[in-house]
């Protein structure tokens, strides 16, 4: 029986600013997963701020167990939680200060579960009942259950940029406090992870997008707009079918989403229904940029070269009219008649404004107008109507700080009433964004982007779609962070017409105003930032250099973190830093003693046929000013690509800025160490083997391999395994041969994998030697099966291992494991 004794818990409690004690209140003691521990009296401090409780544990629970204190106010509110345990390495006690923020006995509007948020999962990830649906051992019980808490922020709009296979999102912030703190801190962040179904349940498309939050008063007078974008690898379809997904995000404030069924403590979750862009068509390729030509395509009558560009479509150009309006049908002939008909440019008071408008127009457009405009009669509105969202609607807009992007989000409602199916070209959806930059000139153009809608029989409704276009010479406009750099955004929405300035008033479609923050040229946020590695959020990678564990192939773990990285490590991050001209990435692998460059060439789109190659200089620097115009062709383009060769272990590696003189700035330098491990599974051999066989072998009943005799009827054929990896996976088993299908038959058992138990373990089959017994991994029913044929047969077996490995297809980066392939041979007769 272990021998118990008791200890006496001193502590003191003061406020943060002031130091003055605080008494009356309640310190209770708490477990591992911050429950209260009921055989712990609570004490209450006195005037001086001072508390006793008596501490009573054996000799084993002081060192294996962990204990925090709570402390609550007058009325029994919890208003802190310590964030280390009270119970050293050696199981003694120490005397406790404890330091309160003033807003915490004093302010209605504090409340501990926000400020202390990120202390108290870190401690027990499920303290607010965020993983309820995960059955683990792994995961504590839920203390304090919220979920869904849109007070602070709130995600509004999900779409998808289907030209640009981008799924985006606008969130608001809603208070103007709760975000630890003004731009010059680091403030809090935003997380927004992006899942498709593609029919089978959710998957996650990539990692979580962070946006960086602050206390900002101007949230008081209304909501600020937040956006946030992510490209996907989609799988795609030709025209002949639409693809249309559901789309789910998660908006969560301060810890990454670990999977589709994860539930915010502070955020919400949107689903939409999106359309995915069809596999493009030759002439696609070479017309799909989206460069500013709106205002060109607009005015112009494209008809001709279009039927040219698909003729050999000409049926879908007789698209699906039925029950649209005329006004509908015609809306384009009429304004090439008459660009202001529908009284989008002026109304019949002020044609002045129309005919300012024209002039505004680019050069060969507005010489196809100069006739006509010596009669302004010619511009009266025909039929005056305005801001119809019937067919579409825009719905959100916001600013993506980080990458000052522009972006709004636009519900499609009908089946029809867009020009076409997916195989003709359909109908342009133009958006133009206006900022007002409080500098006196009012609404100025940002510029205008559009995306193709297309008519699309479904039983879903409505089809969410997105734009975005990045603000140029975004460093002239920056601001200190002592100032709020806070703007309003105007977007307008018109079908088919491109808006010619910021009071157009569309036809079809809308205007919506929101207000946006710039980011500071200083402070917290304006500092270089690792943000993923191999497409694996840093938040989601330990100190040790491992990423969280994968668990039912769509969640990750909140507290197990067992996959390395190999061959290539790509990083994504920040050096959008007003003082930074240059970057480059450097590794260590002692522990920070010394530091080698990578060299390695970057590569980009060029476009869709042509990949670049960007190179370093003779130390390793890369233009941060080609890097963010890379971005425009292809946003998911990493800043480094690192090729790790056969290294293996902890490495750090190593952001760094510099000026314009490649020298270094001083605190912006980032790291993070990742383990590598550039070894594949090994495949020993067998004990008794007669010919060279590694990894897999068959066996009889009796453990025997047979030399050469054959296995008839119901003889046990069963197949042996014996493979080491330091991170193995699994294994898949395949039976070939005889009448079987060519592609095989899958005979993998249900234990396949390390963690399900078995003959397997972290490292491979239990016991693995070279050479080995092996171990039994299935035994197999040759006639259940499906053989019928004495004849030759073999068993090909697949290994793997949990290594995230980087690599590119053309500039697509994707991520794979370590796999080796292993066959046995053998003669069956029924």
């Amino acid at each position: 029986m272990a021998k118990s004794r008791k200890q006496t818990l001193l502590g003191s409690v003061s406020d943060e600013k002031s130091g003055h004690p605080l008494g009356g209140l309640t310190i209770e003691v708490i477990d591992k997963d911050l429950r209260k521990v009921a055989r712990f009296k609570p004490a209450t401090t006195d005037n001086n701020g001072r508390f006793k409780i008596i501490f009573e544990s054996d000799e084993q629970e002081d060192t294996d167990s962990a204990y925090y204190l709570q402390i609550l106010n007058r009325k029994g509110a919890v208003i802190s939680i310590q964030e280390e345990s009270f119970v050293n390495q050696s199981g003694s006690l120490e005397e406790l200060d404890f330091k309160i923020p003033e807003a915490a006995t004093k302010t209605a509007t504090f409340h501990y579960t926000r400020h202390q948020f990120k202390s108290l999962v870190a401690i027990n990830p499920n303290y607010f009942g965020a993983y309820e649906k995960m059955d683990s051992p792994d995961i504590g019980p839920a203390v304090y259950p919220q979920k869904g808490n849109t007070n602070y922020e709130e995600l509004k709009c999900i779409g998808i940029f289907p030209e640009k296979d981008e799924v985006e999102a606008i969130f608001n912030v809603k208070l103007p406090y709760g975000f630890g703190g003004n731009l010059c801190t680091d403030g809090s962040k935003e997380y927004v992870a992006f899942y498709i179904d593609y029919g089978a349940g959710f998957q996650a498309v990539g990692p979580a997008v962070a946006v960086n939050t602050h206390n900002m008063a101007a949230a008081r007078k209304r909501p600020l707009c937040y956006a946030v974008k992510q490209v996907v690898d989609f799988k795609k379809r030709n025209c002949q079918k639409p693809y249309l997904v559901r789309l789910r995000a998660i908006l969560s404030w301060n810890t990454p989403p670990t999977g589709p069924n994860y539930n915010p403590t502070w955020g919400n979750a949107v689903e939409e229904w999106i359309q995915i862009e069809p596999l493009k068509k030759s002439w696609e390729l070479i017309t799909s940029d989206l460069t500013e030509i709106s205002l060109q395509k607009s005015y112009s009558d494209l008809q001709f070269s279009k039927k040219e560009l698909i003729e050999s479509l000409q049926g879908s150009l007789d698209y699906n009219m039925d029950g649209l309006e005329k006004d509908r049908v015609g809306f384009k002939d009429n304004i090439l008649k008459n660009p202001n008909y529908y009284g989008g440019l002026a109304d019949k008071d002020n044609l002045h404004e129309a005919i300012e408008a024209i002039n505004s127009l680019p050069q060969e457009i507005l010489e196809k107008f100069k006739p006509m405009l010596v009669n302004p009669k010619w511009l009266i509105p025909v039929n005056p109507f305005n801001y119809n969202t019937t067919y579409e609607e825009l719905t959100c807009v916001g600013l993506y700080p980080e990458r000052d992007l522009l972006e709004a989000t636009i519900a499609i409602k009908k089946q029809n009433g867009y020009k076409g199916n997916l195989c003709s070209v359909g109908s342009e959806e133009y958006v133009a964004f206006y900022v007002n930059w409080g500098d006196g000139a009012g609404y100025q153009h940002e510029g205008t982007t559009y995306f193709k809608a297309h008519d699309i029989p479904r039983d879903v409704n409505p089809l969410m779609y997105a734009v975005n276009l990045r603000i140029q010479d975004m460093e002239k406009k920056l601001k200190r962070c002592k100032e709020e750099n806070v703007v309003r955004v105007r977007a307008i929405l018109s079908w088919e017409v491109a808006p010619t300035g910021p009071s157009y008033k569309p036809a079809w479609g809308n205007v919506l105003h929101c207000t946006i923050q710039i980011r500071a040229i200083d402070g917290g946020s304006a500092k270089c930032e690792i943000q993923h590695i191999n497409k694996i959020l840093v938040e989601d990678i330990n100190s040790q250099g491992y990423a969280r564990k994968v668990i039912n192939d769509t969640t990750l773990s909140p507290t197990i973190f067992n996959r390395p990285f190999g061959l290539i490590v790509a990083v994504w991050g920040s050096v959008n830093v007003p003082a930074a001209y240059y970057y480059r990435l450097r590794f260590s692998d002692d522990n920070g003693t010394n530091w080698n460059t990578v060299m390695n060439k970057r590569r980009y789109k060029v476009n869709n046929f042509t990949v670049g190659f960007s190179t370093p200089d003779s130390d390793g620097w890369f233009s941060k000013s080609i890097y963010l115009s890379e971005l425009g062709n292809y946003s998911d383009t990493p800043l480094v690509e690192w090729h790790t060769g056969s290294r293996s272990g902890k490495h750090i590696v190593r952001l760094e800025l510099a000026n314009i003189f490649k020298n270094t700035i001083p605190g912006q330098v980032c790291e993070k160490t990742v383990f590598l491990d550039n070894q594949n599974v090994d495949h020993y051999s067998f004990i008794n083997s007669t010919i060279p066989q590694v990894g897999v072998t068959v066996k009889d009943a009796s453990g025997a391999i047979k030399k050469c005799d054959k296995y008839v009827g119901s003889d046990q054929v069963m197949v042996y395994g014996n493979f080491h990896d330091k991170h193995f996976n699994a294994f898949s088993l395949e039976l070939f041969g005889g009448n079987l299908a060519s592609s095989g038959v899958g005979i993998t058992p249900a234990i396949h994998k390390y963690d399900q138990g078995g003959n397997l373990n972290n490292n491979g089959t239990i016991g693995a030697v070279d050479p080995g017994n092996g171990v039994v991994l299935t035994t197999v029913n040759m006639v259940a099966a499906g053989a019928n044929i004495a004849c030759a047969y073999g068993v090909r077996m697949v290994t793997s291992d949990r290594t995230i490995r980087g690599y590119f297809s053309t500039y697509v980066f994707k991520t794979t494991s370590h796999s080796r392939d292993a066959y046995v041979t053998f003669n069956w007769e029924p």
